[in-house]
């Protein structure tokens, strides 16, 4: 066992995370981030941000 690893686990602290692992966590943040986006982008404009936005024209 390295130093470290030895260190950790006396300290109650949680090894760090394995690629394996970080993957999983990248995935399903983009999967969240996407839906999220998908929400927002599919959400209707409001009548008085168009009327806004003709006026800058």
């Amino acid at each position: 066992m390295r130093d470290g690893e030895q260190a950790a686990q006396q300290s109650g602290a949680k090894p760090p995370a394995t690629p394996s692992s970080d993957k999983k966590d990248s995935s399903s943040l983009g999967n969240a981030l996407r839906a999220v986006y998908h929400d927002a982008a599919s959400e209707a404009v409001p009548d008085e941000m168009l009327d806004l936005l003709s006026k800058l024209k």
